[in-house]
């Protein structure tokens, strides 16, 4: 397998098995590294695709590291390097994409695989945008070259880059399908479009939602506003499957976790926007808890403005 994994600028080099049906269905993006980790949230990504009838693309990033310390007029020097980089990578990606294949069961038709050249969490989005991908799935903690922790780390790149919604799956995660969502909402810019998101995905699951508002302090004025929000929010979304629920904690983020011990939701969902609580998220060491410490899978998506 590759062990040379890095952020390198180049042209991608792409390939794909039956490339013209990929978008004849909703599609899901899956990037790996080919390690164990990566093999546990691949399974995550199959229950997904099978549950949402997707096609799922399976994404391998390789680069040729030893290019970034060679003047212009040698990298003609590299070019039998990176063919054989780039048939290592094939050939890895075609084993990978083979063991999905053979542990989810999914018909042929929905798994494509594809190789990239260049950045990782740049080709990933790009890749992202040029399928018109619904979601990307992501594992954490897919230890297996140098450059320590490359899907933990991309993953939080790839989450504050992507457009389209983003799940982070831990590896000690079961590979269940979700029944309980439990979305944390800090009330902040357009929370109905946010909610109808959550829907989106929780609804062809079968799973239920629920809505918590977490307040880090104590103020009536505003403990009155959050609760006519959350109460406006029930009104709009009476009929779905989905709860709305006002908290008080010390501490926003100690309060999703307990909050989320408690209830043992099979996803934590969180909305970003510029400028929302949450964007702190990662920018922090939170950033480290949440996406590489949670044992719980997340969807993470972006929150519209009001």
């Amino acid at each position: 397998m590759i062990d040379n994994l890095s952020d390198f600028q180049s042209n991608y080099l792409f390939f794909s098995t039956n490339q013209s049906n990929i978008n004849t269905m909703k599609t899901i993006l899956f990037p790996t590294d080919f390690s164990d980790n990566s093999m546990h949230a691949a399974l995550y990504a199959g229950m997904l695709a099978r549950r949402f009838d997707a096609k799922l693309i399976i994404l391998h990033v390789f680069t040729n590291i030893i290019s970034l310390s060679l003047e212009p007029q040698t990298m003609n020097d590299t070019s039998i390097l990176e063919m054989q980089l780039q048939k290592n990578a094939l050939q890895n990606l075609e084993i990978f994409s083979e063991k999905v294949f053979l542990s989810t069961e999914l018909p042929e038709v929905q798994i494509e695989h594809l190789l990239e050249y260049g950045f990782v969490t740049e080709c990933i989005v790009e890749v992202s945008k040029r399928f018109k991908v619904d979601m990307i799935v992501m594992g954490t903690k897919g230890v297996s070259n140098v450059f320590d922790k490359w899907m933990g780390s991309n993953a939080e790149n790839v989450v504050k880059s992507a457009e389209c919604p983003v799940w982070i799956v831990p590896i000690n995660s079961p590979l269940t399908v979700p029944q309980v969502f439990i979305y944390a909402a800090d009330l902040q810019e357009d929370e109905v479009s946010a909610t109808k998101t959550l829907l989106e995905f929780s609804v062809p699951l079968g799973a239920s939602c629920k809505v918590i508002h977490i307040q880090a302090y104590f103020d009536n004025e505003v403990m009155l506003k959050s609760g006519e929000t959350m109460a406006d929010l029930s009104k709009e979304f009476e009929g779905n499957n989905i709860t709305f629920k006002d908290l008080n904690r010390k501490e926003v983020v100690k309060g999703i976790e307990t909050y989320s011990k408690n209830q043992k939701p099979d996803v934590l969902a969180l909305a970003v926007y510029e400028k929302t609580i949450f964007s702190n998220l990662f920018n922090s060491s939170i950033t480290k808890h949440f996406v590489e410490e949670s044992k719980i899978p997340m969807l993470i998506f972006k929150k519209e403005k009001s």
